[in-house]
């Protein structure tokens, strides 16, 4: 694994260092393995709200959630008919 950024943390007078300036916006939480040679790493992770754990439990569900954001990558879109929508108004 190739080493995208590399940059030298100071530890505050706390023994802390803050992540907040290189971590991704999307991650919320780290998971740490401290190896035995001190070396400190990082698993990032993204949480999830509690309703929308479901999906990850369903294979069917996600599998067709999968197919779909495929799709819409690939501009792979299907006709819908126009009574669609008008059913959707009343």
């Amino acid at each position: 694994m190739a080493i995208q950024h590399s940059k030298n943390l100071k530890l505050d007078n706390k023994r802390r260092i803050t992540l907040g300036k290189i971590a991704p916006k999307e991650v919320t939480s780290y998971d740490v393995k401290i190896e035995n040679n001190g070396v400190i790493i990082l698993y990032p992770k993204v949480e999830i709200p509690a309703e929308e754990l479901w999906l990850f439990h369903n294979k069917e569900a996600k599998a067709s959630v999968k197919r779909g954001l495929d799709d819409a990558a690939n501009n792979r879109y299907g006709n819908i008919e126009e009574e669609f929508w008008n059913d959707l108004e009343d």
